[in-house]
């Protein structure tokens, strides 16, 4: 007779967040997950206009976001990460001479090799117990004048219980979150030394109808999506 094993539930401590993204890299960009989809189809109807710019990546992933980026015409891609099982696919997905990547732990300062035009984070805050020093790297990185754009799962979507999770076996292995109030995130991006612009994306009828999962959050919000600007010439 065969044997039934019950599904199971694994939470990570926010110090395992890096290792249990090297589990999950090889399965990452063949799971369906809405809210990869929904910051998407954001980036697919708000463009980065990154044309001509040296961009760099906080927190890269597989790399899913370089094509967009090479597609509107960037001179250059630097996606950093620290989890090495990510960089790893990253690096084995995207063949392009423009490309190149950077391992670092993104919770510690880190000093970039050089200085950039344009900034990406997508779907990065919400493993950040604070966020001072990630906003404080990232103005290291950005020439003066430079522009950043950032795309989250708005922190209402985590206070109701959604989170970064990925399936193992039968095990649901949960990740720590934090939800940044954004209010926090605009004022921790002012003090780094950035302007910024604001947008609230609803789980409305065009986003659900791209995303059907999404159903559940209809009229909620969803998805915050800021502009920032480097201040200083």
């Amino acid at each position: 007779m065969p044997t039934y094993e019950y599904p199971r539930e694994e939470f990570l401590a926010p110090s395992d967040t890096l290792s249990g993204y090297d589990r999950w890299a090889a399965s990452y960009d063949h799971e369906t997950n809405p809210v990869i989809a929904a910051t998407s189809w954001v980036l697919d109807h708000a463009p980065l206009g990154c044309a001509d710019a040296e961009v760099v990546e906080l927190g890269c992933g597989t790399g899913r976001n370089i094509p967009r980026v090479l597609g509107e015409g960037a001179r250059s891609y630097v996606g950093v990460d620290g989890s090495y099982g990510m960089l790893n696919m990253a690096s084995a997905n995207v063949i392009d001479q423009r490309a190149s990547f950077v391992a670092a732990d993104l919770l510690a300062p880190w000093k970039p090799p050089k200085q950039f035009d344009f900034g990406i984070v997508v779907l990065v805050l919400e493993h950040l117990p604070t966020l001072d020093v990630f906003f404080e790297s990232l103005a290291r990185a950005m020439k003066p004048g430079g522009r950043v754009r950032l795309v989250d799962l708005h922190p209402e979507r985590i206070v109701s219980g959604s989170f970064a999770h990925f399936r193992e076996g039968v095990t649901e292995v949960r990740f720590a979150s934090v939800a940044h109030p954004v209010g926090a995130i605009c004022a921790a991006l002012d003090g780094a030394g950035f302007d910024v612009v604001r947008r609230d994306w609803l789980a409305a009828d065009a986003i659900v109808g791209a995303v059907p999962s999404l159903a559940k959050h209809r009229g909620q919000k969803l998805l915050i999506d800021l502009k920032a600007t480097r201040r200083g010439r």
